[in-house]
């Protein structure tokens, strides 16, 4: 229901005193209503108070309408009920009716705390949701670009009827590894345990059938938006498919690591590295790395910096960059 969602965020940017006051003006009301229905209310004695005990749970917290609950009960039996004014409980009738009040009273507060709570969770999820979509919605103008880019890319080797066929191959091959990748991202769950998780699942994709020790220490990825998570998981996949196919298939080399730290400015810098003899004794046709290359570079903008390249001692791959800055 829209006015209850409403109620809720109302309520929710009540901090400090405020919502106390409010707790104690609906009481208020509550008290003026039943003394002012006085002879209508005879029989009702609690009648105006249910009302005002739910609306403080609802719109300030379960602990407000704990309160608004104590104080009805003391006020309706201190004015309403023989003797008046003495707090005296002279039969069974009188307890009975005290304690029913108390007990529906502290019911209402638990299922309207409960109801309070569960629309605060729909709403955050909600939000959640969106920013989601937006980011999603972000990343694939991106690689869309980025797809343009890799057919361009083929596009230049026309000429060569057998290079532009395996570009366009590998163009394929790399933009279904990507259509893949995005759908696991934006499943919802993806990040629910953070960085490492996600690039230890990424890379056994990657790695899978090949004897590679895999190192990945990200622990401070905590600051990361999702969309640069993203940006950072697809880079570390197309770094480990590179390093599958040019490197650990051959048995040039068995560790990949991936690292995030923060320098001394406050940026943070991501490494990518394998131990094989590194990109310079590659034996590989130039148009088919500078693909990959190409692929990289493009996910390091999307992050907010520039890829690195050291060709020695294993290839080393590394960007820096701000937190929230993704493109």
């Amino acid at each position: 229901m829209p006015w209850v969602h409403k109620l809720n965020e109302m309520s929710i940017r009540r901090e400090g005193p405020f919502p106390w006051l409010v707790a104690l003006a609906l009481f208020g009301v509550g008290l003026a209503t039943r003394l002012l229905l006085a002879p209508l209310l005879e029989g009702m004695k609690f009648l105006t108070f249910y009302p005002v005990v739910a609306a403080a749970t609802l719109l300030c917290g379960w602990r407000q309408g704990v309160l608004v609950l104590a104080l009805s009960t003391l006020t309706a039996w201190n004015l309403f009920f023989e003797p008046i004014g003495s707090f005296a409980i002279p039969d069974r009738r009188t307890g009975g009716a005290l304690v029913g009040f108390v007990i529906v009273g502290a019911f209402n507060v638990l299922i309207v705390g409960a109801l309070r709570a569960a629309i605060q969770r729909a709403d955050v999820a909600k939000n959640a949701q969106e920013t989601l979509f937006r980011e999603l919605q972000h990343r694939v103008a991106n690689n869309l670009q980025l797809v343009v880019a890799l057919l361009r890319n083929a596009q230049r080797n026309l000429r060569n009827p057998v290079t532009a066929a395996e570009m366009l191959n590998e163009a394929e091959e790399r933009i279904m590894v990507m259509s893949q990748l995005h759908r696991r991202l934006h499943d919802g769950s993806a990040y629910a345990s953070g960085l490492e998780p996600l690039l230890q699942e990424v890379l056994a994709n990657a790695f899978s059938g090949l004897p590679v020790v895999v190192h990945v220490d990200v622990a401070d990825a905590s600051e990361l938006s999702i969309d640069q998570m993203t940006a950072i998981t697809l880079l570390t996949n197309e770094a480990a498919l590179n390093a599958a196919k040019h490197v650990f298939s051959k048995g040039l080399g068995s560790r990949f690591d991936v690292s995030l730290s923060r320098s001394a400015g406050g940026r943070l810098h991501l490494r990518i590295a394998d131990d094989g003899p590194g990109m310079g004794a590659e034996v590989v046709d130039a148009n088919v790395k500078s693909l990959g290359m190409g692929i990289m570079e493009a996910f390091a903008l999307q992050l907010g910096g520039s890829l690195e390249v050291v060709r020695n001692q294993g290839a080393s791959l590394s960007v820096e960059f701000e937190t929230g800055r993704a493109a």
